[in-house]
């Protein structure tokens, strides 16, 4: 590992050897033996000798309740009052254009999102894209905008809504089946999620928080392990999407992965164990009006 050097510094890099190097990673003591990280890494990869018993996608075959429930991977609320989402908005805007323009945003205009806006960002996000079966048959998976390992989707979306026109303050799920929100909670969360997140300000003073949670079981019960690394993957697949869709809305937004996981957890109603926050987004219009969409 090569040292960084100072503007004008005309000294070589410093090269540190390789225990170095660890000690600057894991600390004095090195890489503990007993290393979680590690030793998740491990038990989580596949091995030809053991990959039979790592997995259980026979389940799919032989489970009945399992088929069933399968083709609509959610987590719906239908006894709650919700909010229908508009159509979204086309993305006239190229991949490339989009990819160049994004940009990571951590200060954001009073200014609210538009409700088209907030179902554009959704709906580019884990949306519903097609089928799996040829059109007039029935009981196959639905399709989503991001590839899920054995088209399980084991995420769910909640928007912690600022500054949404249409909208009330608030806590709501995304259910893509009927592509409306579902009213959670009403009412001021700010000081919840001041305490739980380390950016506070951007997670506040956005227009809409995207909450990414996982439910574990919905994968690990195929892929074992291997199922918990396919969900924080799709998590990344998300909110790519997320971000690029803001992009081309011409929307402000910054990925915020640091957050006090059991509180931010219970504000969502959350485990911790069988379901957790993985990813958190904020979304929201940008201080000045210097920036513009991208466009090709």
């Amino acid at each position: 590992m090569a040292r960084p050097r100072a503007s004008g510094e005309n000294d070589p890099p410093v090269v540190l050897a390789p225990a170095a190097t660890v000690e600057l990673v894991y600390g004095d003591g090195g890489v503990a033996i007993d290393d979680p990280a590690e030793l998740f890494h491990e038990a989580s990869k596949y091995h030809p000798s053991t990959v039979g018993r790592q997995t259980r996608g026979y389940l799919l075959g032989t489970s009945t309740e399992i088929r069933a429930s399968w083709p609509c991977s959610g987590k719906p609320r239908f006894h709650l009052p919700a909010v229908e989402l508009p159509e979204p908005a086309c993305l006239d805007v190229s991949l490339g254009a989009a990819i160049r323009a994004r940009r990571s945003t951590r200060a954001f205009a009073d200014a609210p999102l538009s409700l088209v806006e907030l179902a554009t960002l959704l709906d580019a996000a884990y949306g519903i894209t097609g089928s799996a079966v040829p059109a007039g048959d029935a009981g196959g998976p639905l399709l989503r905008s991001v590839p899920s390992g054995g088209g399980l989707y084991p995420l769910e979306l909640d928007v912690l809504a600022w500054r949404v026109s249409g909208l009330r303050a608030g806590r709501y799920h995304f259910d893509p089946f009927r592509r409306v929100l579902e009213v959670i909670r009403v009412g001021a969360l700010e000081d919840e999620v001041r305490s739980a997140a380390v950016y506070a300000e951007p997670a506040t003073a956005c227009g809409a928080l995207v909450v990414v949670s996982a439910m574990f079981w919905r994968t690990r019960f195929k892929y074992g392990l291997r199922g918990y690394r396919f969900a924080l993957m799709e998590a990344g697949h998300v909110v790519q999407n997320l971000l690029l869709s803001a992009t081309a809305l011409g929307l402000g937004s910054v990925p915020l992965g640091g957050y006090f996981d059991r509180r931010f957890d219970e504000l969502l109603d959350l485990d911790g164990v069988n379901e957790s926050t993985l990813y958190t987004v904020a979304v929201g219009r940008y201080p000045t009006a210097e920036r513009a969409p991208a466009r090709d």
